[in-house]
């Protein structure tokens, strides 16, 4: 628990502060956090990191993914090469996307939600958790 000084009682803005109560537990498990927090919970597959302390955010509204073909696109391959040359440059891509955001200084990234796929794809979580940024995905808008 801690107790604002009477000196600077005045400064206080409670609209800086929320209380967000949550089902089950005991006061004991009560804790005041300075910062913020985020109840979607970052992506923990990756093995990206968890808790950042001086946190520099960035939100991004586009699929971190590398692009798709058009609805009546078709790609046609007729050996594993080709495959493997399509997968690279697809991770080439990943890669140069989650390198510029870290460029940036960002070290915890929203992602907004998006309606026609997933946001992030697998290859970029996995980027990004080697570059130690932490990935909170599906965001609202």
């Amino acid at each position: 628990m801690r107790v604002i000084a009477p000196a600077t009682a005045e400064n206080v803005d409670l609209d800086d502060i929320k209380v967000l109560t949550k089902p089950g537990g005991t006061i004991d498990d009560s804790e005041l956090v300075d910062g913020m927090v985020f109840t979607q919970g970052c992506v923990k597959t990756a093995g990206g990191p968890t808790t950042i302390r001086n946190a520099k955010i960035g939100l991004i509204q586009f699929c971190l993914s590398a692009p798709k073909t058009d609805i009546e696109g078709e790609v046609i391959i007729s050996d594993h090469h080709q495959l493997d040359r399509i997968l690279k440059e697809e991770k080439k891509y990943t890669a140069k996307l989650c390198q510029a955001i870290q460029k940036t200084g960002c070290n915890v990234l929203l992602i907004q939600k998006s309606i026609l796929r997933d946001s992030v794809s697998d290859i970029a979580l996995h980027f990004l958790s080697k570059l130690g940024i932490m990935v909170i995905k599906n965001v609202e808008r």
